[in-house]
């Protein structure tokens, strides 16, 4: 609740992952109101449905800037219906040095125990109970004030629920909760005073699952409570109710899955978000369209950052809006899926989102703001708003190929391409329309990565690589440049040296590639290292 990318601080390790499940179009309904365009569902071992091995998983690693990992992993199932597992992560470093005296830092602990218990053969329970801290360098993460020196500590305890409850064998109801709590404390820079964040939420859904032949439906409810007791943002409680419909059903060559979403918030009031989407079919292709309508509402920081801050707030600040309205955005996708080749398969997609009142932070000037703030006249702030139209058109392919497949040696790999074109005018789409946001800015432009796989009998090979082409920009206050282009390529090997061990080496960015990023953060240069792995 407290800001968009804490979502992505979940405190499980990889080696609770069960699958991973990119989740588009009507699907995404069932998953809340925020799930613009689809999810990413990560599914771990202890809450999936299916049998899993007992493992015991002992990996070390060392390398570049005296970085450290330890990672332990343990499973067991006892009694046929109790299956337990035990993860506990730490990765360090002192980092890469960005400015004199100034180092990309980080300590990051997990700790996680989770239990999946089989009561009958209808009813289960899952749970999972984990800590998780984090210690870093968040320079230019969120700001570009030449002041600018933060790090960043936060602190999350997580206790997450799943009881299921099989009526019978195409039906079924599960209920799912979570709750958490997050602290986070900000240093923006050592002269000036820190900042302090509590955040709680609790998200429950309740689920009924019928699967037949013919068709699917899935049903269920939503209910969203969460809070803050911050500094520099203020003590705030809000929540959100919602209710979805999900069908599928196909006919002949035909899939139809229509869904609908309504949910209530006090920002944004009673919304109803449909989605269509259908598909077609064939031996070699399959066509596919998509149309929906969805929402977002602003999070704690892009409402009340700095809102409550005491004293003159220096130039290049963001600054909350507690004015802002929900994001609505329709979008629009057609695609065709070509499957007619053994070794190569090839998904394309052309997309349309057509939004309005977008959320971002905008470069203003603080004559231009209305707060209660104290700004410096004649400066520029990062400034919350809505923007009041964003067309975005994109292209994005998607490559899975295998090159040799036998008993000695395979050689397979998977590629994607993505080009986005943003502008505040339709008019203006496939050329500069002037946008001032900075992470918008940002997003318009190509992209391009690759992975590609040798297996041999004992050893493994990947090279992979991101690229970048974007417009270029220089910030003189914070002495950073924004390239106009970067490809980055890393580099993984693994050898098994006994039965249950393994040994490897990664090289991070091979080349040593300066760049940097988003508000001007300095991204990783050449990193090199090592793993040994002990697995039964």
């Amino acid at each position: 609740p407290l800001t968009g990318h804490f979502s992505m601080y979940i405190p499980i390790t990889i080696s609770d992952i069960h699958q991973i499940e990119i989740i588009r179009g009507g699907a995404s309904s069932t998953y809340g109101p925020d799930a613009v365009g689809g999810v990413i569902n990560i599914v771990t071992k202890s809450f999936n449905d299916t049998q899993n091995p007992n493992e015991l998983k002992i990996e070390k690693n060392i390398g570049s800037n005296n970085l450290s990992s330890n990672h332990i992993f343990l499973s067991k199932t006892l009694n046929q219906k109790l299956y337990s597992t035990f993860s506990l992560y730490n990765n360090q470093s002192d980092g890469q040095e960005l400015y004199e005296d100034i180092f990309s830092f980080f300590n990051h602990n997990t700790l996680s125990i989770s239990h999946h218990y089989n009561i009958n053969n209808k009813f289960s329970i899952s749970l999972r109970s984990a800590y998780a801290k984090r210690y870093f360098n968040s320079q230019y993460y969120y700001t570009r004030s030449s002041y600018d020196q933060s790090n960043e500590t936060i602190e999350k305890v997580w206790t997450q629920t799943k009881m299921k409850y099989i009526i019978d064998t195409v039906q079924s109801i599960s209920f799912h909760t979570t709750y958490q709590i997050s602290d986070d404390i900000y240093i923006f820079n050592p002269g000036f005073p820190s900042y302090e964040n509590t955040t709680k939420l609790i998200n429950s859904r309740i689920n009924y699952m019928m699967n037949k032949k013919s068709f699917r439906l899935a049903t269920g409810m939503d209910l969203q409570k969460r809070s803050m007791v911050s500094i520099d943002r203020g003590n705030h409680k809000d929540y959100y109710i919602g209710g979805y419909v999900n069908y599928s059903k196909k006919v002949h060559s035909i899939s139809f899955n229509p869904s609908i979403r309504i949910d209530y918030n006090k920002h944004y009031n009673l919304q109803i978000c449909p989605q269509l989407d259908i598909s077609y079919n064939t031996e070699n292709y399959v066509y596919r369209s998509s149309i929906g309508r969805t929402i977002r509402s602003a999070d704690f920081t892009e409402r009340f950052y700095n809102n409550n801050y005491s004293g003159t707030l220096s130039s290049g600040r963001n600054i909350g809006n507690p004015s802002l309205n929900a994001e609505i955005t329709t979008n629009f996708e057609i695609g065709i899926d070509v499957k007619k080749f053994k070794s190569v398969k090839l998904n394309n997609t052309v997309f349309y989102r057509n939004s309005s009142n977008l959320i971002d932070w905008v470069l203003m000037d603080s004559d231009n703001i209305e707060t209660n703030i104290d700004l410096l006249e004649n400066e520029t702030y990062l400034f919350a708003e809505n923007i009041s139209k964003l067309h975005t058109i994109g292209f994005e392919s998607e490559l899975w190929f295998t090159i040799l497949k036998n008993s000695k040696l395979n050689i397979y790999g998977s590629g994607g391409y993505l080009k986005i074109f943003s502008s505040t005018t339709a008019e203006d789409l496939l050329y500069d329309g002037g946008i001032s946001s900075k992470y918008l800015a940002n997003n318009s432009g190509d992209r391009l990565n690759y992975n590609l796989y040798f297996d041999f009998q004992k050893l493994q090979l990947n090279f992979n690589g991101i690229a970048k082409v974007r417009d270029s920009e220089n910030d003189l206050t914070i002495n950073q440049s924004l390239n106009t282009s970067y490809f980055i390529h890393n580099f993984k090997a693994n050898m098994k040296i006994a039965n249950n061990t393994k040994v490897g080496m990664e090289i991070i960015n091979i080349f040593n590639i300066e760049y940097g990023d988003l508000l001007g953060a300095i991204m990783p240069k050449r990193w090199l290292i090592m793993s040994l792995t002990y697995n039964i």
